[in-house]
């Protein structure tokens, strides 16, 4: 049995990836295609309730699911996953998104933040109460840094190195509004804990 060729559009590499992850301009061949063919791209999506997301000035693109609106619209299954994040990965997020910002205001030659596991250890170290085990909480976060990288948050480098690079779609997933509401809820979470 074959397959009719003629009928696969130019875009079709380009939804794959999307459905796969997130799309970066690293990938130059799909990244062109995407930008080429993003009202196709677009429409595509639109018919089962997902948007395309494109930050050409960032370098990638991801898709969201809409939410189901109240007034009775049929809510559809879920494509994308919303993945609830314990607190340390949650404040981890945080705490890089602010890193990348700082990144941004300072500019320089560099539009990627590379960071060292002990320096994404650190940033989490002033949030540490004065009776924890400082040793051992600093040894734990392996774990959670390992699961910004599944995530595709950081992206650990082929160096051989001990250093990950910050993606910057943690800025688009963690908007400013959200920034600050998950900020109050951490610091809540913080005194509860005190």
């Amino acid at each position: 049995m074959t397959t009719d060729q003629s009928n696969i559009p130019p875009y079709a590499a380009v939804i794959i990836r999307l459905l796969q992850g997130v799309v970066y301009d690293d990938n130059r061949e799909i990244w062109n295609a995407l930008i080429d063919h993003q009202a196709q791209v677009r429409e595509y999506f639109a018919l089962i309730g997902v948007d395309v997301l494109i930050h050409e000035s960032e370098g990638f693109a991801f898709l969201k699911q809409r939410e189901a609106e109240e007034d009775g619209e049929f809510a559809l299954p879920r494509l994308i996953e919303k993945r609830q994040l314990g607190y340390t990965v949650t404040l981890l997020c945080v705490l890089l998104v602010e890193k990348l910002i700082e990144f941004d205001v300072r500019g320089g030659d560099s539009t990627r933040l590379i960071l060292g596991r002990d320096e994404i250890k650190e940033l989490v170290r002033i949030f540490l109460s004065d009776k924890t085990n400082e040793a051992k909480i600093m040894d734990s976060l392996d774990a959670p840094i390992n699961k910004l990288v599944e995530y595709g948050f950081l992206r650990k480098l082929a160096s051989g190195e001990d250093k990950y690079e910050v993606k910057r779609i943690l800025k688009a997933k963690i908007t400013a509004d959200m920034l600050q509401d998950i900020k109050r809820r951490l610091e809540t979470h913080a005194q509860s804990l005190s």
